[in-house]
């Protein structure tokens, strides 16, 4: 009787999943919803989906478009290691001219201070971090890009660091913002000391000349799980170049160099698959898809018999929802906190869809922890295809803000049996 009742129950099963199947217009019809034919509504969430992962193009960093800059690396289980590097410029204290140590200035230590704004990560692990004098000029002028690079040379600090980037500093008993001190070599100090009656700190642009900034990077790769990105605010008070130091009429001063909005800055990003789940992409994503941020990884998607839709006439789209599950998430790595769904034109560039346009309630892209879900209404886009009127290249899932956050999102495939990947589809023919 067992037996026979599992056999039952086995057979049942199959059929509900081949009359479910049959919904898939590639085959023999559609759900309709509701059954009366005088309302004539259809719905279909079936339709085939062919998914890929592919690595990101290159993103703006600089100060035209991040407000943050990033610093770090982490070595992601699913993802491998990510890291970036920071470069940027500094201003003359108070961003005024002929700056002046005073008479018979004595250098008592140079610190570079970099001020929080977030992390993602592990944010207590340490890393050996790296500060360098840049030799290259840098431009305001310029666009800097995730894999643009300025020529370094003479090392100003190495050393392991945890970044915490949740705790305060007490600095003389006083609690401060929460930031990144960084002792740096006196060697460079001293240099601005004995160099001051040079000339170089007649104003900001001969400044630059002299110091045309520095680059933070970090060298070690932490172990599987460990290490985190910082983000920093270089436009914040605790940001900042300093110069602590007494000359003949006092014993405790301290010379601030400064990022403005007048300092070219910005990030460098780097990525290493090799010890990736999933290996080098490109990838399939037809059971589990990625998104992450920092110039890494985009999720594309086809929907090959979107067409079928329209075999017996023209409809009218009153939805298409595009919906992502998400998995794979720690309290270190957590999902993107909104995405971006685009089409993909003929060159193979993402570009912006007519839902985007609409309110956000429209058109969605939040993550939704109430069900680990991030879902998109595309009707317009999906309407334009049907229509003819947009030739269908396929569509792009972004995080957001891949410039200034180091996130990352893994996602359920099509093809897997729950909380599986799909468009839900929902329309009206047209007489």
């Amino acid at each position: 009787m067992r037996s026979s009742a599992a056999q039952l129950l086995f057979f049942g099963s199959v059929f509900s999943f081949m009359l479910y199947a049959c919904t898939d217009p590639t085959d023999v019809g559609l759900n309709v919803q509701p059954a009366s034919d005088s309302i004539n509504v259809l719905v279909t969430d079936t339709l085939t989906l062919d998914v890929e992962v592919i690595e990101e193009d290159s993103l703006r960093t600089d100060e035209g478009v991040a407000s943050l800059n990033l610093i770090g690396r982490y070595n992601d289980p699913v993802f491998g290691v990510a890291s970036s590097i920071l470069y940027t410029q500094f201003r003359l204290p108070n961003n005024t001219n002929n700056f002046s140590f005073g008479d018979s200035p004595v250098l008592d230590s140079v610190v570079l201070t970099l001020q929080y704004k977030g992390y993602y990560g592990d944010s207590v692990s340490s890393q050996m971090f790296e500060v360098h004098r840049l030799d290259e000029d840098l431009s305001i002028d310029s666009n800097y890009f995730s894999n643009s690079t300025a020529m370094a040379g003479q090392q100003l600090f190495s050393g392991m660091v945890e970044i915490r980037p949740k705790d305060s500093v007490d600095l003389g008993g006083v609690n401060r913002t929460p930031h990144l001190r960084l002792l740096l070599d006196d060697a460079i100090g001293q240099e601005f000391i004995d160099d001051a009656n040079a000339g170089n700190f007649v104003d900001n642009e001969a400044f630059i000349q002299f110091f045309k900034g520095v680059r933070v990077s970090t060298s070690d790769v932490p172990g599987s799980g460990d290490g985190s990105i910082a983000y920093i605010d270089l436009l914040a008070s605790l940001s900042k170049f300093t110069v602590y130091y007494s000359n003949n009429t006092a014993d405790s001063l301290e010379a601030n160099f400064e990022v403005n909005g007048f300092c070219p800055r910005f990030s460098s990003f780097d990525h290493d698959y090799t010890q990736a789940s999933f290996g080098q992409p490109p990838v399939s994503g037809n059971n589990k898809a990625y998104i992450q941020s920092m110039s890494g990884l985009k999720t594309r998607i086809k929907i090959p018999h979107l067409k079928n839709i329209v075999a017996d006439g023209p409809v009218s789209v009153n939805k298409a929802e595009m919906v992502f599950t998400t998995e794979d998430m720690t309290d270190d790595y957590t999902p993107h906190e909104a995405a971006l769904l685009l089409a993909v034109d003929s060159t193979g560039k993402d570009v912006i869809i007519l839902d985007l346009l609409e309110s956000a309630g429209y058109y969605g892209g939040n993550y939704n922890s109430s069900d680990n879900t991030i879902r998109f209404n595309i009707a317009r886009h999906i309407q334009r295809v049907l229509s003819n009127d947009l030739e269908d290249y396929g569509l792009s899932l972004i995080g957001v803000s891949g410039s200034t956050n180091a996130s990352r999102t893994v996602l359920v495939g099509p093809d897997r049996m729950t909380d599986r990947m799909y468009l839900r589809l929902t329309y009206s023919k047209l007489n």
